[in-house]
């Protein structure tokens, strides 16, 4: 799985290739290195901190997806791809070796990026990129006081993805801020596969619950998910 956050080791974009990859707009560039520029601030990341940008490229295969030439004096040269969704830039991956997941085959190729198997067929939205076969899905965006965690899928990629786990859920008693978590034993269902661009993405999310499950929501909990 390739999500924002995991362990990340990096390439360079050396040559330009025969792919039709294009320069940013004005507004794609400040948007990109705002969010490459936070990515890096960010306490808990694993880039290194005197990385500096000295190239961003534009998929045109599917305008969703850029990718972004860094330098460090510290770490050497380094590659990251993002993806916007929602109005944001987010990182995807950082890494010598770039998983194949990490974007459609195509928008890799335009973008001249090279990548390691295995291929992912389809992604879901997890309150921010997208993500293959997630161990952990995030349900309430807001405040994370609902989710998913410990899933273990079968069939993904496929027209309806299985998985079990648990869900986790704030009570919210006496209020959010002051409530308690409580976990709930849950089977989940990721279908209705939807293009997202070049991407295949899950729509649909049903959450069941066999036994307890949190208060207020349904013993079928449907979540409609998109891109």
């Amino acid at each position: 799985m390739r999500v924002l956050g995991v362990t990340l080791a990096l390439a360079l974009l050396v040559v330009p290739s025969a792919a039709a990859k294009r320069a940013p707009t004005a507004a794609e560039r400040a948007a990109v290195g705002s969010s490459v520029k936070g990515f890096i601030a960010t306490p808990s990341s694993p880039a290194a901190k005197d990385n500096r940008i000295v190239g961003i490229v534009v998929s045109t295969v599917d305008p969703a997806y850029a990718a972004v030439r860094l330098m460090s004096k510290s770490a050497g040269p380094a590659e990251m791809v993002l993806h916007l969704s929602r109005g944001t830039w987010f990182v995807l991956e950082l890494g010598s070796s770039l998983g194949c997941d990490t974007a459609p085959k195509s928008v890799l190729a335009d973008l001249g990026i090279g990548c390691s198997p295995p291929s992912t067929a389809a992604w879901i939205w997890n309150c921010g990129p997208f993500v293959s076969a997630p161990a952990t899905v995030v349900i309430a965006c807001a405040d994370a006081n609902y989710e998913l965690t410990g899933l273990h899928w079968r069939g993904w990629g496929s027209a309806h993805a299985t998985a079990t786990g648990t869900a986790r859920a704030n009570d919210c008693t006496p209020n959010c801020a002051a409530g308690h978590f409580h976990s709930y034993r849950m089977t989940a269902v990721a279908d209705r596969l939807m293009s997202c661009g070049k991407a295949r993405v899950y729509d649909r999310l049903t959450i069941t619950y066999p036994a307890a499950r949190p208060k207020g929501i349904r013993k079928h909990d449907v979540q409609t998910l998109g891109c």
